[in-house]
């Protein structure tokens, strides 16, 4: 039988990260590193702080898996996460376990912190998680340093709740935003962090450029294409400022935080939010109202949907730790079928152990269930892009497109000369 995801089309009430992610949605938290009790498998974890966090399930659930075993928890504030871990990275006071993702997109990559030695090698144990195809946003001159959590579909989060039809086309989506009343908004959008609003241009992107191309990233990577000459790109950024202008976000999107989202959602003022998949689980506890799903983002009349499916996440031991082996324990566990299975039933996202065959039934990914099957989908193109400095290049034009202070020619061209600053 396959695995199954959450219910949680009747009424969300199960698992942001997403968004964690990173992007996930903002909490309260200390943001220096606590230290665990004495013991020889206790150890501390740090990730973005949310309501209900799979990360604080995951870590309760090693507890009582071990008795006497302490995991001290020290979640960030989702919108500091990268400043304030990668601060605490170098300064050698960051939690034993942490949260990073794959590849060298982000200044938390695994690659770009084990290059910067910020990262300790993993045992054997956890390498049978990385496909063959994913081993270079994993690994570093033959040798592990992130243990993937998950396999996250990124899209829109969509609230079915006031009976809005999600637009089947990007015109019809113009026409919707346009035809909403006054103080309700197609999507919430948290303009004033670059990570969502770099989320949102890559969501948008999937119908525009990966639909077409899936292997984009490499012919960008091998200088056979660019930012400015790919007519996806152009398509993509103007219609952001075409959805402003229909009145698809809220009323002052760009200088926005994550709360818009929380709060617009909660309170029935947006209807979706470009945030990852699993998000909308956690989203969901907070919203109990709301009837959140997964959609793809609406392409072009004649063009074919599409969607991100990749992990997206992983988990990391610091190279400054004093319980390494405490922290690789944990890891270990982790890997085990039945807690990566539960990991991923509290994150709302499909079990590491594999996408082949599962059932999205009732689940909040049923609308994109069919491109799944069909394999219309890529990984995530921020995992494998040549620098942090290119995704950050993105959210910062989306909201200098906003306000007006940008181009689309003019972000294109940045985007390239970040790309080739590596």
């Amino acid at each position: 039988m396959p695995p199954t995801l959450t219910p949680a089309r009747t009424r969300v009430t199960t698992g942001l990260t997403a968004v964690a992610v990173v992007v996930a949605l903002a909490g309260c938290s200390n943001s220096s590193a606590s230290t665990p009790s004495a013991g020889s498998l206790d150890f501390s974890f740090s990730y973005p702080s949310t309501e209900n966090s799979p990360y604080a399930a995951l870590a309760e659930r090693y507890m009582e898996a071990n008795p006497g075993v302490t995991v001290t928890l020290n979640p960030i504030p989702s919108e500091n996460y990268d400043s304030v871990l990668r601060t605490q990275l170098q300064g050698g006071n960051a939690s034993d376990v942490i949260m990073a993702t794959p590849g060298s997109g982000t200044t938390l990559s695994v690659i770009s912190l084990a290059q910067a030695n910020l990262l300790a090698p993993l045992a054997e144990t956890n390498a049978a998680l990385v496909d063959e195809g994913s081993k270079p946003l994993f690994f570093v001159d033959g040798e592990q340093f992130g243990h993937p959590t998950d396999i996250s579909i990124t899209g829109t989060v969509f609230n079915e709740a006031p009976g809005v039809a999600y637009p089947e086309s990007s015109e019809e989506l113009l026409e919707t935003c346009a035809a909403l009343d006054g103080g309700t908004s197609l999507f919430a959008l948290a303009g004033s962090v670059p990570i969502n609003g770099g989320i949102a241009a890559v969501t948008i992107a999937a119908t525009n450029v990966y639909a077409e191309n899936p292997d984009w990233d490499a012919q960008r990577a091998a200088g056979e294409v660019s930012f400015a000459g790919t007519e996806g790109w152009r398509a993509t950024l103007q219609l952001i400022i075409d959805m402003k202008d229909a009145g698809c976000f809220q009323a002052g999107a760009e200088g926005s935080g994550f709360d818009a989202i929380v709060n617009g959602i909660g309170q029935g003022t947006s209807l979706g939010a470009f945030i990852p998949g699993g998000a909308a689980v956690e989203l969901g506890r907070s919203s109990p109202e709301a009837e959140l799903v997964v959609e793809s983002f609406p392409a072009p009349k004649g063009a074919k949907p599409f969607i991100f499916a990749s992990s997206d996440y992983a988990v990391s031991i610091s190279e400054a730790s004093e319980r390494k082996e405490a922290a690789q324990a944990f890891l270990d566990w982790f890997a085990e079928p039945e807690n990566a299975e539960g990991y991923a039933d509290a994150a709302g996202t499909i079990p590491i152990t594999g996408i082949d065959g599962i059932d999205l039934t009732n689940s909040t990914h049923a609308p994109v269930a069919q491109l799944i099957a069909d394999g219309q989908y890529t990984q995530f193109p921020v995992n494998i892009w040549s620098n942090p400095s290119v995704f950050d290049k993105l959210g910062s034009g989306v909201q200098a497109l906003l306000t007006g202070q940008q181009s689309v020619d003019g972000l294109l061209g940045e985007l390239d000369a970040a790309w080739d600053s590596k």
